[in-house]
């Protein structure tokens, strides 16, 4: 009997182009999925297993796609896949509310051995005070079983902390409203432009820095004309003085 089977075998992988698809009917097997992170995106910063994005200098976006790469083990199908996740949400951030709902089956599309899960998070208000960050876990499906232990696990972290700037010194402190907020910041950036840095102007006055104090008037325009309290302090509205 062994016989008969071994002279079976031998005939079948004889035929041509039959060792590479008999080999593959014989001992396929789910492939095999798993994390990479990010590399080349300079908005991220990576930190061992933690994706970092900040909206701190962006002016305008409301929300923003990260992308974190998902790498095959095997070979790309000619059919769609799907590979099966959980999100963690860690401390209070929330669904719908700092981040886009995600699907726990994900599609791994036709032809590909890489491709990218996509997730968006939401610029919300309370970003401006502390990161909000969520964990993804890649779990087995039908299609796949799991790859590298140390990246089934990715981490990401988003915030929208603009921090005191090194130019803001205490000289200039009292020309900003006397206190450092983010939104004054944020609103002196979109005034002066670029990083708001006036490093090259370190005296407060008409004689030395008459450009610095000219949009001090713009900056003090805005926060009449809107009403903003502080951060720390939500019942102090921001005044900024007129620059004498």
């Amino acid at each position: 009997m062994k016989q008969r089977y071994y002279t079976f075998l031998a005939g079948l992988l004889a035929l041509p182009g039959a060792c590479s698809e008999a080999s593959r009917e014989m001992f396929s097997a789910p492939d095999a999925i798993y994390f990479r992170m990010p590399q080349g995106d300079t908005t991220l910063i990576l930190r061992e297993d933690t994706v970092v994005y900040s909206f701190a200098f962006d002016l305008v976006s409301t929300r923003h796609e990260i992308c974190i790469p998902v790498e095959v083990v095997g070979y790309a199908a000619a059919r769609d896949r799907e590979y099966n996740i959980t999100v963690t949400n860690i401390g209070d951030t929330r669904e719908g509310v700092h981040y886009e709902p995600l699907d726990s089956k994900q599609p791994f599309p036709a032809g590909k051995t890489r491709d990218s899960l996509r997730v968006t998070f939401l610029r919300a208000a309370d970003m401006q005070q502390e990161a909000k960050k969520i964990g993804i876990t890649i779990r087995e499906s039908e299609d796949f079983t799991l790859g590298v232990a140390e990246c089934l696990y990715v981490a990401i972290q988003v915030s929208d902390i603009l921090e005191r700037p090194t130019w803001w010194t205490d000289r200039w402190n009292p020309y900003f409203g006397g206190a450092y907020d983010p939104q004054i910041y944020r609103a002196w950036m979109a005034i002066w432009g670029g990083k708001g840095d006036i490093t090259a102007y370190p005296n407060p006055d008409w004689w030395s820095s008459p450009q610095v104090l000219t949009a001090l008037i713009e900056l003090k325009r805005y926060f009449d004309e809107n009403e903003v309290y502080y951060l720390d302090r939500p019942t102090v509205r921001i005044v900024i003085p007129y620059p004498s």
